[in-house]
């Protein structure tokens, strides 16, 4: 009797034994034609203006390359890492060092980048008064936010007319500093008007992990006797570390990428780059100037390495900004556990 059951169900399976699904083709309607452009539309432009760039930024570390006809593309043998990282290499064909000018631009560009800890420092003390919720405190807020949305030209334009010789500063103390060409004050006119700027992004998102923390938490330190500086560094730091860390990320690579704001401040001089002894010359400032001198003097030289030695330079401002984060990430990691 088992014996029948079995065969009959073996039987019953058999039959039973789904067959391939075949799936059909489905019809295109307007909205889907429709729907089907407007994805590849940002495509398209990711394409064009992040993929293509990337490419051709990664072939001119190893090539000349004309940026009007990539016909003209042309093994370099090496010749701009040798121009880059070699002291005197690149003199003969340029008219100046292109490698002591980088390892100045990489000394100014980590020293500018270093202030984010100093407008991190501010916003979080200025959220703290604001997170008590005073009389005026939303005024204060929207005051401290304005000088980030303001442009950023704006902005170095109007340092620039602090700092000039007949500037606001000099007529407030009555002194006669050349800020601007003094090398011990170049550098920090920049790092100045950075962090005058930098710190209202921080404030509004540091003021908004604050008002996110439960209530709670503060109760509970005042049972065990902690007072208001002990309350906010071991209840307030601690809640709006992941805050603090996308800051950082953000506020770090922002400073690896300064350009505008030492451009405008201190402008080129005609003996040096980056203003008396370059001391405003970031790195992504170097590669806006070479990739200027280049395309102004396509053909002043026979070989075409000014674009090789930016895209040098801006991968590694690539590899410090992936350094630094990694070292980020897992200083995050580490406190977390």
């Amino acid at each position: 009797m088992e014996r029948a059951e079995t065969a009959a169900f073996a039987e019953e399976k058999r039959k039973n034994k789904k067959k391939p699904l075949q799936v059909g083709r489905e019809r295109w309607d307007k909205h889907a034609v429709i729907a089907c452009i407007m994805a590849i539309i940002p495509l398209i432009g990711f394409v064009l203006f992040s993929i293509f760039p990337l490419v051709i930024s990664f072939l001119a570390l190893f090539c000349n390359v004309d940026l009007y006809d990539l016909s003209n593309i042309k093994w370099n043998n090496f010749e701009g890492f040798q121009s880059v990282f070699v002291p005197g290499h690149a003199f003969d064909l340029f008219g100046f060092d292109v490698a002591t000018y980088f390892y100045k631009a990489c000394g100014i560009t980590l020293w500018v980048a270093s202030t984010q800890f100093i407008t991190l420092a501010i916003s979080i003390v200025i959220s703290a008064f604001l997170a008590q919720k005073l009389k005026g405190s939303r005024l204060f807020q929207v005051l401290f936010f304005i000088p980030y949305i303001c442009s950023g030209v704006a902005v170095a334009m109007m340092w620039r007319w602090v700092f000039a010789d007949t500037g606001i500063l000099n007529a407030i103390f009555g002194s006669n500093v050349k800020w601007l060409t003094d090398v011990r004050t170049m550098t920090l006119c920049i790092i100045t008007a950075i962090i005058w700027q930098a710190p209202g992004y921080g404030i509004v998102m540091y003021k908004s992990a604050m008002n996110d923390i439960n209530a709670s938490l503060y109760e509970a330190a005042a049972l065990d006797g902690a007072n208001g500086f002990q309350k906010f560094i071991h209840v307030t730091v601690p809640c709006i570390a992941p805050t603090t860390f996308y800051l950082l990320i953000s506020g770090i690579g922002a400073g690896l990428l300064t350009c505008d704001m030492a451009l405008l401040i201190v402008p080129d001089s005609w003996e040096t780059v980056g203003g008396n002894g370059s001391m405003g010359l970031t790195l992504m400032r170097f590669v806006y100037y070479l990739i200027q001198n280049d395309v102004n003097n396509q053909d002043a030289f026979g070989n075409r390495y000014m674009v090789s030695c930016a895209a040098i330079i801006s991968w590694v401002l690539f590899a410090l900004t992936a350094v630094f984060s990694v070292i980020l990430f897992k200083r995050r990691q580490k406190s977390m556990e």
